[in-house]
């Protein structure tokens, strides 16, 4: 009698502590993204509205239609100026503290900035702007862009979680004044470490820029698509028939033909990223 009682007490202690454990490891929250052709859109709200954000790690600041910024009581104001990978300048108005929400996540970024997507792209004319990874500043999150989620960590699921992946050297970048962020892997070559840009906006090549396309097996003056092969770390390689080589500012430009086969945390405020390759469906 005696061991069954002590084994019954053992149990039920145990219990809560199982359950304890669960709840410490708990994202904030984690969010289905919407399939957009060979991209995501983030749902969101704004200003009580379901408005709809074509997912961007590259666009380094969020960006809004004027209606939206209007419903959401925002003059556009002054200037923001950036400059885009291939070296032209972009200018934008203004609006501060836009509120975004998400189910268990609610953000005002200190500055959004104007965007008309469907005169960029007619085919993107019903989408309400560029959900960038400003929207996520101090956080860290977690892109699964073979399945389309997107998970906000809380410090207890981000240890959890990357316990059993593997680390990439990463650069926040910051530019608009430090409005904006971006995230860059290091990538070795033989020269040295070149740094390219993570690009969820890009949805069917990745690019290398001129000046470092042949220090990753790549030809600089080949006009049309070619195959890329090239490791980023001892097991992580971006591998498409979709490559090119254009004269941009960056290094180069990962987009969804790498994206797509990684699970990929990020630390928006300790600047630190690990991977995983993606679990692919048998239709995939």
């Amino acid at each position: 009698m005696h061991i069954v009682v002590t084994f019954l007490i053992a149990l039920l202690l145990s219990v809560p502590a199982a359950a304890q454990v669960q709840v410490q490891a708990t994202p904030e929250t984690s969010v289905k993204l919407e399939q957009w052709r060979s991209r995501w859109v983030l749902p969101v709200t704004i200003a009580g509205k379901p408005r709809r954000l074509l997912f961007d790690t590259a666009g380094g600041l969020t960006l809004l239609s004027r209606d939206t910024v209007t419903q959401a009581g925002c003059t556009p104001w002054g200037r923001l100026t950036g400059f885009r990978m291939f070296g032209d300048r972009g200018d934008t108005a203004r609006c501060s503290e836009v509120a975004i929400e998400l189910p268990g996540y609610r953000v005002a970024p200190p500055a959004v900035g104007l965007i008309n997507l469907g005169k960029l792209n007619p085919l993107d004319a019903e989408l309400d702007g560029l959900a960038s990874l400003n929207m996520f500043d101090g956080k860290a999150i977690t892109l699964d862009l073979a399945s389309g989620e997107l998970t906000i960590e809380s410090e207890a699921s981000l240890s959890h979680r990357v316990a059993s992946m593997k680390a990439l050297k990463v650069r926040l970048s910051r530019e608009v004044q430090g409005l904006a962020l971006a995230v860059l892997v290091e990538v070795p070559t033989s020269k040295g470490p070149v740094w390219m840009e993570l690009d969820s906006g890009n949805g069917g090549t990745v690019l290398v820029g001129k000046h470092v396309a042949e220090f990753v097996g790549l030809d600089p003056n080949k006009q049309t698509k070619q195959r890329a092969r090239f490791a980023i770390a001892d097991g992580v390689e971006v591998q498409t028939a979709d490559a090119f080589t254009p004269d941009i500012i960056l290094d180069g430009n990962l987009g969804m033909p790498f994206l797509k086969n990684w699970i990929i945390t990020l630390d928006l405020r300790r600047g630190l990223a690990w991977v995983a390759a993606a679990k692919r469906s048998a239709q995939q």
